[in-house]
């Protein structure tokens, strides 16, 4: 993303928040709370009211189509989904708005909890892997060149391109989707996996970048209480904080190109935007 290059780093705040720390902060007190109940033989009920089972709708718990992600099994659940929610969805909040990001988070949760759902016919389903899966498969798609360095294994050193990534994790997935999970060989639940991977594909093409989650205000007497978006203006156009996000990723993607094949496979239109994108950066708010 434009912000992630040095030459655009100067003007950052580092007081930001991170609403993956608030995501991390949130499952652990979850966790916190149900290891609570359990020591006291409780946790059937918090089980009951919000993982996801095939029952869960016949007893009109809807919410657990999106609730199932704040449990977890054990320690260790919590920890790996942790260190994927940690690594990988917070590279992916640095890609967009708060707002996309939101979203991201929800359409992961929601359509890997749909997919076990059609797929499962017992069992109950907890965990936030659908997020990390989506969160990885967004941040591939959006940045299939960039090469990263991660441990295997926790120990191993391995350098490649987020698009191999991807193809050896969903490779992985649809494995253990095939022949463990449908075959019952498995417990792990690799169709709220693909599910979540199936929200990072759908998030991240164009036709999706209009979504937005709904604004709501408090009108008092006639005066609103709606906070307006801070405006940045040039000579030729005016910007808002949502769209200057969404055009940050747009512009990104075509400094990729450039570095990847030269200034001259770019475009007339991108060329264009680029040229609009740099008026826009250095304008000066009034």
């Amino acid at each position: 993303m434009l912000y992630d290059r040095p030459y655009m780093q100067k003007g950052i705040s580092p007081k930001l928040r991170s609403i993956t720390d608030f995501i991390i902060l949130f499952l652990i007190i979850s966790f916190v709370g149900q290891s609570i109940l359990k020591a006291f033989g409780k946790e059937i009920h918090l089980i009951h009211f919000f993982s996801l089972s095939n029952d869960s709708p016949s007893y009109g718990f809807i919410w657990t189509f999106l609730t199932y992600s704040f449990l977890h099994e054990g320690p260790f659940h919590l920890l790996f989904n942790l260190l994927g929610i940690h690594f990988i969805s917070r590279a992916t909040e640095h890609m967009l708005s708060k707002e996309k990001y939101v979203i991201l988070f929800i359409s992961c949760v929601l359509l890997g909890s749909a997919l076990w759902f059609l797929v499962n016919s017992g069992g109950v389903l907890i965990g936030a892997s659908a997020f990390v899966m989506g969160s990885l498969t967004y941040f591939c798609l959006i940045r299939p060149n960039d090469a990263i360095t991660f441990l295997l294994f926790f120990v191993l050193p391995v350098t490649l391109k987020p698009k191999y990534l991807l193809l050896g994790v969903f490779a992985v997935e649809l494995y253990g989707f095939w022949f463990g999970e449908l075959g019952n060989a498995s417990n792990i639940a690799h169709s709220a996996h693909l599910g979540g991977m199936l929200g990072g594909l759908l998030l991240s093409t164009s036709f999706f970048n209009n979504l937005s989650l709904p604004k709501i205000s408090f009108n008092k007497r006639k005066d609103t209480f709606t906070k307006k978006k801070s405006i940045v203006s040039s000579k030729d156009y005016n910007i808002n904080n949502e769209v200057g996000r969404e055009l940050e990723i747009q512009v990104d993607k075509i400094l990729d190109k450039i570095n990847e094949k030269g200034f001259g496979s770019l475009t007339s239109e991108e060329k264009a935007l680029l040229e609009k994108a740099k008026s826009l950066f250095n304008a000066k708010p009034k």
